[in-house]
């Protein structure tokens, strides 16, 4: 980017046409002179940088908060979610894990209507860690039609672990993945899922 002195206490930079014909017209929506509307831009980018984030980073959080909204996705604190699944667990766990699976099938089933065309292990894979469960250390391996999936947290209790297990299942059985080993215990869940029917087919 290069910049030449103008007025005082301004400078006159140089950006790719593209984007300053986007930027013209958003200024026209929100009734912005160019100059406000930069400013704007780059105290945003300039806080965003200050928080040890970026632009980046912060939309793509957005989004994820957006979509599990849009979704469904309830915020609740921590200890009030432990509590009902405990006691869930002990009074009901047939029901609960099965409720999971449901929950989990529906919401994969969302995610491929919503995002045909896009990987939706990766976009699962990123609304687990961001914003449904953040204390997660998750992966997920794509090897051609098979998925390896490794979740770790020593602070999940034994029914969230087997919750959150079953809600996987059900996901990804809505992306046409049945699991093929899954060994769950308290705060470890490790799956492989094969994909018996490829999304394109017939």
């Amino acid at each position: 980017m290069k910049t030449k002195s103008s007025a005082k206490g301004r400078k006159l930079i140089l950006v790719r046409t593209d984007l300053l014909e986007k930027a013209i017209k958003e200024c026209s929506k929100q009734g912005k002179t160019m100059f406000a509307f930069t400013n704007q831009i780059f105290e945003s980018a300039l806080k965003a940088y200050e928080m040890e984030t970026n632009l980046e980073e912060i939309l793509e959080f957005y989004s994820l908060v957006k979509l599990g909204k849009n979704l469904g996705v309830a915020m609740l604190p921590s200890s009030l979610i432990n509590y009902m699944l405990e006691t869930l667990y002990k009074l009901d766990r047939e029901n609960l894990i099965a409720k999971a699976y449901e929950s989990g099938l529906w919401f994969g089933k969302c995610l491929l209507l919503k995002f045909p065309e896009e990987n939706v292990a990766e976009k699962l894979e990123g609304i687990l860690k961001k914003y449904m469960w953040h204390s997660l250390d998750l992966t997920i391996t794509n090897k051609g039609d098979t998925i390896e999936l490794n979740c770790i947290s020593p602070i999940l209790s034994e029914e969230k672990t087997h919750v959150i297990s079953k809600f996987i299942e059900g996901a990804f059985q809505a992306f046409n993945y049945e699991v093929v080993k899954n060994s769950c215990f308290r705060g470890i869940i490790s799956m492989e899922l094969k994909n018996w029917k490829p999304r394109n087919s017939s």
